[in-house]
């Protein structure tokens, strides 16, 4: 069971999505889960749905994020990326595979 749900919004009404704004979804959403005092936290593929985004420049724009956010000193001891479909699977995985990736 999740004791918070964080919505974080990637698009306006009726518009597409932006690199800009994943990357600005993302970074709220682990201040939130900080601010919350969360210790795991599982993110979806911002923007890959309804907003048309590619999955795997979403996958690499959401782990250099949560890298940023984990380097920088955090109290989350857990990120998991819930995503739907092997196409999205895949893409994490790659992006995480990346020099850098934490495990």
């Amino acid at each position: 069971p999740s004791r918070w749900v964080i919505h974080a919004a990637t698009m306006e009404p009726g518009g597409p999505t932006s690199a800009e704004a994943i990357r600005a979804a993302t970074a709220s959403t682990l201040a939130a889960a900080e601010d919350l005092g969360a210790r795991s936290l599982a993110l979806v593929a911002f923007g890959t749905g309804v907003g048309g985004f590619p999955v795997a420049e979403a996958a690499r724009i959401e782990v250099e994020e949560v890298r940023r956010h984990l380097e920088s000193g955090s109290g989350l001891e857990r990120v998991v990326f819930a995503v739907f479909g092997d196409e999205a699977e895949a893409a994490f995985r790659a992006a995480l595979a990346e020099p850098g990736a934490a495990s």
